[in-house]
């Protein structure tokens, strides 16, 4: 029989590499490996927004994180946010509060969803594995 690589260099390749290395090391060809290995969906994971902006609504940076990572692990990601008016709405140029703006979480949330996001009221933990709440004062202020 074949010579396996050890578990750990199969598991660290990516793409064309694994693909090559199960061709050499399974007997029967790659075909015979897909046959038996058993499928798995991939994890449906809710990220609840909570405005855009880190003092009035979700600090982007963690929320990009979060969602590059997501991505990179293959999940199917949904955002949510409420459909409320925010709490504040800060200037964020000068730190202070913009007293004459009003705002909406759902609204604000969108330019970090690039508009794919749904109200929080329609999030069922029937639907996901997970969820996550990435940081900011909107998460306190607005959730």
């Amino acid at each position: 029989p074949p010579s396996l690589p050890p578990p750990s260099a199969m598991l660290s390749s990516r793409g064309p590499a694994l693909c090559t290395a199960l061709r050499r090391a399974v007997p029967g060809g790659l075909a015979s490996f897909h046959s038996s290995a058993p499928r798995y969906r991939p994890a449906r994971v809710a990220v609840v927004l909570s405005g855009c902006g880190v003092y009035d609504g979700t600090e982007i940076h963690e929320a990009s994180a979060i969602l590059v990572h997501l991505s990179r692990g293959g999940a199917e990601v949904q955002m949510y946010a409420p459909d409320v008016p925010q709490m504040h709405v800060i200037d964020h140029s000068k730190g202070q509060p913009a007293e004459a703006e009003s705002r909406n979480v759902l609204v604000e949330s969108a330019r970090i969803a690039r508009g794919k996001i749904t109200s929080l009221a329609k999030l069922t933990t029937a639907d996901h594995d997970a969820v996550i709440f990435p940081g900011g004062f909107g998460a306190a202020k607005n959730l």
